[in-house]
């Protein structure tokens, strides 16, 4: 129903984040912003992604209240259960499967002697 909100949530928190290293100089800021913009791209993508899936599904309306499970106090509970569980289980992966990747990435980036790593 809304779990795309969580995942959502997180990518807007590392956006956020992001702009607030902006002003910051050094190379430990520039690498931290380029994470963290890496890792919002993928959350929000996916968060597009799910919202046009419950689009789709006729879960999401474009007339208030918005959400189909907002219309009953039960459809309620049901919904924010499927946001605790499987919006943050979403979120956790993805979160998880970045860090494999960036320490893989970095791994690599070692054992070829670059400083970027592999290349983009």
């Amino acid at each position: 129903m809304c779990c795309f909100l969580v995942p959502g949530a997180e990518a807007a928190a590392l956006s956020i984040a992001s702009l607030a290293l902006h002003h910051c100089q050094g190379e430990r800021a520039v690498f931290f912003r380029d994470h963290i913009n890496r890792l919002s791209r993928l959350l929000w993508g996916g968060s597009l992604l799910l919202a046009l899936e419950h689009i789709w599904h006729g879960e999401i309306m474009f007339a208030p209240p918005f959400i189909t499970a907002m219309q009953s106090p039960e459809d309620t509970e049901v919904m924010i259960a499927e946001m605790s569980t499987s919006g943050v289980a979403m979120a956790v992966l993805v979160t998880l499967a970045y860090l494999v990747f960036a320490l893989v990435r970095s791994h690599v980036a070692g054992r070829t002697g670059s400083a970027a790593g592999v290349q983009e």
